[in-house]
């Protein structure tokens, strides 16, 4: 028991000598700010302290010498926090007088003080544009150090101009229409009827006017998307729209069968169809054709160009099944790869003339006939490559080039027979 008691007095003994040495630290380190001690209350006791500003605050022994960075600021940085606020005031009031001669701002000293309780000057201002408004040195620059625009009022037209200037681009990049203009916002009709409110008074909202911003289009452009990927694997989408990425979708393939396709799951095609079908290949796309009707599903007259192989006949049939009946033009034994061109030139056109789809992205107003055999025509007439090369000709000259068609409205060309017509005569005929 004795020695027992006798190692701990050595062991306080020695701790002793330990906090007398961070005493000694403690003292050394006031010394350095010009601190005058109160009565000193140990490594953990609140000390009272007086800075050369005669600031009175407290501190602890411990806090001072146990830390490199003690309350957060360098050892060269003065400890005081009211010394260290009235350095950062001193400074945002320089900051100000900068800035504000920048933007032409006139600042005139008040005897004000701001409701932070910081000690920042109010100063009465004037910016160039007459606005008249009170400020202070807080908020002068950014957490990135850049200058902000010190009238508010001038920041609020600039960035209102800023976003009626992008929403006047993405109109005039997207064929929009602006409905109805608002002091902080406009609404925006896309091309295809879609009504959006674009709204300019917050950096939400300006980011938000680009030119995706219509989602339906989005959707759109998803499904033209889809309905391209899915003729590489010889597929034909049924479906009207856009419906889900991991949803099926209405879906014929080159063999008749019809099918569910998941836009996710695209890469096995057809589940009937067995693998390694046709050498792993499918039929080419080498028919072009154009046929119109009332359209089954949306009730309106359409007309419709697209693609198919061999002689069209089953997509021409299903066409027919949904109220396309009209055959105006079927064009067979196209080159590789020439029927695509064809459809992608023909639907592009269409485009630039503003025909909107009555649904999908092939389906048009019945009206648009006209322009799809004009479109057609000029693709024919322009492209190099085809034996023999085709041109624009009247359409008695179509009806001696090919066997005539019982039913004047159906004119089925064969490419290495070599005409494609593009005459108002021709449509004159097509039409009766």
């Amino acid at each position: 028991m004795i020695g027992d008691a006798s190692k701990s007095q050595d062991v306080s003994a020695e701790a002793a000598v330990h906090i007398a040495a961070l005493m000694d630290l403690f003292r050394e380190a006031c010394r350095r700010q010009d601190w005058t001690l109160n009565k000193e209350r140990g490594l953990k006791g609140w000390t009272d302290v007086r800075c050369s500003a005669g600031h009175d605050f407290s501190v602890t022994a411990l806090d001072v010498v146990t830390s490199p960075r003690p309350f957060g600021v360098d050892p060269g940085e003065p400890w005081c926090g009211e010394c260290r606020n009235i350095s950062w005031v001193a400074q945002c009031q320089a900051d100000l007088k900068v800035v504000a001669e920048a933007q032409g701002i006139e600042l005139t000293v008040t005897n004000k003080r701001d409701a932070t309780g910081d000690g920042h000057v109010v100063f009465s201002a004037k910016c160039p544009e007459g606005h008249v408004f009170t400020l202070t040195g807080a908020r002068t620059r950014t957490w990135r150090g850049d200058p902000v625009v010190l009238c508010a009022r001038c920041k609020e037209v600039a960035e209102f101009a800023e976003g009626f200037a992008k929403i006047e681009a993405v109109v005039r990049e997207t064929r929009s229409a602006i409905v109805k203009k608002y002091v902080n916002g406009a609404d925006v009709r896309c091309r295809r009827g879609h009504l959006h409110t674009f709204s300019v008074d917050s950096w939400d909202g300006r980011q938000a006017i680009r030119p995706d911003f219509c989602g339906d289009c989005g959707k759109m452009a998803k499904f033209q998307s889809f309905s391209e990927s899915a003729k590489d694997l010889g597929i034909t989408i049924l479906e009207s729209k856009w419906i889900a990425a991991s949803r099926p979708h209405r879906a014929v393939c080159f063999a008749a069968h019809e099918f569910g396709l998941v836009p996710n799951k695209m890469k096995r095609g057809c589940p009937e169809c067995p693998r390694g079908m046709y050498g792993g290949s499918v039929p080419p796309h080498d028919v072009y054709y154009v046929v119109s009707g009332l359209d089954a599903t949306t009730g309106k007259e359409t007309v419709k160009p697209g693609i198919s192989s061999g002689s069209g006949y089953n997509r021409l049939r299903q066409h027919a099944e949904d109220g396309l009946t009209a055959q105006h033009l079927r064009i067979s034994g196209l080159p590789a790869g020439t029927a695509r061109t064809l459809e992608r030139f023909v639907l592009d056109g269409l485009d630039r003339e503003g025909w909107l789809s009555t649904r999908g992205v092939e389906y048009f107003p019945s009206a648009a006939l006209q322009d799809v055999l004009d479109l057609a025509g000029e693709w024919f007439t322009n492209v190099s490559g085809l034996s023999p090369r085709p041109v624009v000709v009247d359409v008695s000259d179509v009806y001696s080039a090919v066997e005539p068609p019982e039913v004047l409205d159906v004119v089925d060309v064969d490419v290495e027979t070599a005409v494609i017509f593009d005459s108002d005569d021709a449509r004159v005929e097509l039409t009766r």
